[in-house]
């Protein structure tokens, strides 16, 4: 399994991340979704089989339900082979303080590798979360607290590597003028779906950007949140073919049977 480093963290990650979503979210296309069902003892089989394949980047967030299965996986593998990046849509400097400790509480981990801003959009707006809760989602300039908490315990070793991640290509291009953020993951599929603002073009301009400038970016929602599941090999190929400028994939991943394909894919496109 290919593998690069996230430049000044330590870090050195898998190209493939495993998306931990469909372990508690149905997926698919509308009328047709499937999945959700696999509870944690089996997601963290789950997960530790896909490093055995070689895969040791484990996505998750603080609204994904998928914590626990996180969790039984990092009981199961040697916590230095694995990177483990969780989300939080903390504000403030007290509220980022809380969703550290909360992120290690609930992995049962001493340090987090990569911690998020979650879904930093342009300017504030109104959201549901992914279990249909109610939240205000600030802008960069509303999250800096949050960021000096997260700063803070990078400083400590309980935070590997700062990060953020957003569907607006607006606030891609602010993240430039932030050098303490490592790493950005945003949207980018076939269908243009989890655009925000802008062109598909010009959020492909600006992730080259943020790869030019030194930080790792990796991309979601590769398959539309399971919309293009049906259509999955050539989804998954079309967001390969930036590999000269996107570091690693984040896809969604139900077992062991997709860990495989998606590899295959991978080597297939980088030779």
């Amino acid at each position: 399994m290919r593998k690069t480093r996230i430049r000044g963290t330590g870090l050195t990650v898998s190209r493939l991340c495993y998306g931990t979503e469909p372990f508690t979210f149905k997926k698919g296309p509308e009328g047709a979704k499937t999945q959700g069902d696999v509870d944690p003892p089996e997601g963290g089989r789950r997960l530790a089989e896909a490093l055995r394949l070689g895969v040791n980047f484990w996505d998750t967030s603080d609204d994904y339900g998928t914590h626990p299965h996180v969790a039984e996986g990092l009981k199961l593998v040697p916590r230095g082979k694995v990177v483990v990046a969780d989300k939080s849509n903390a504000h403030t400097y007290e509220e980022g303080l809380r969703a550290v400790e909360l992120s290690l509480i609930d992995l049962g981990a001493e340090y987090m590798d990569i911690m998020f801003l979650h879904i930093v959009p342009p300017k504030a707006v109104e959201r549901l979360d992914a279990a249909d809760h109610p939240y205000v989602s600030g802008p960069l300039s509303a999250r800096t607290g949050a960021l000096r908490a997260f700063l803070e315990a990078k400083e400590t070793g309980r935070v590997k590597a700062t990060a953020l991640s957003t569907h607006s290509t607006e606030t891609l291009r602010q993240v430039l003028d932030v050098p303490e953020i490592d790493v950005v993951c945003a949207p980018l599929n076939v269908a243009g779906a989890y655009v925000d603002d802008g062109t598909q073009q010009d959020r492909l301009d600006a992730i080259r950007a943020l790869h030019d400038d030194g930080r790792f970016v990796y991309v979601i929602k590769i398959l539309s949140a399971g919309r293009l599941r049906g259509e999955a090999e050539s989804a998954i190929r079309y967001a390969l073919q930036f590999h000269e400028f996107i570091d690693a994939w984040n896809v969604g991943m139900y077992d062991a049977a997709d860990v495989r394909k998606n590899l295959k894919l991978l080597r297939e496109a980088l030779g």
